[in-house]
């Protein structure tokens, strides 16, 4: 799959990924720039996604792949400019970065595209 076709399916699929709830909201603070957590992030992605290939999403020009287990420093350099979507390959989990340090992660089930 080229980067455009990768950005229109993780498009297409994010409105059928059911949110994973916080506290209060949907969104975890993870911080940006010198307060980026990777740490942080790096439970998040070994926790939902396992040790999958992992698609990192910025527009429909720039798609990186990358393994989970080294995808927290890639992502703390990459989504602070326009934010970031992260997705495993088959778009049935995914995490989506916000330029503002913050971060929601979810599953798809029963989408009706299947």
């Amino acid at each position: 799959m080229d980067a455009k076709n990768i950005f229109i399916a993780s498009g297409r699929y994010l409105k059928y990924i059911q949110w994973v709830p916080g506290d209060r909201t949907e969104w975890h603070y993870v911080g940006v720039g010198d307060d980026y957590d990777e740490n942080k992030v790096d439970a998040f992605i070994q926790c939902h996604f396992g040790t999958v290939e992992l698609f990192l999403v910025l527009d429909r020009h720039r798609v990186q792949i990358c393994q989970a287990a080294n995808a927290a420093p890639v992502i703390g350099l990459l989504f602070s400019e326009n934010g970031l979507t992260v997705c495993n390959r088959d778009f049935t989990k995914m995490m989506v970065f916000k330029k503002i340090g913050v971060m929601k992660y979810g599953e798809r089930h029963d989408s009706p595209l299947h």
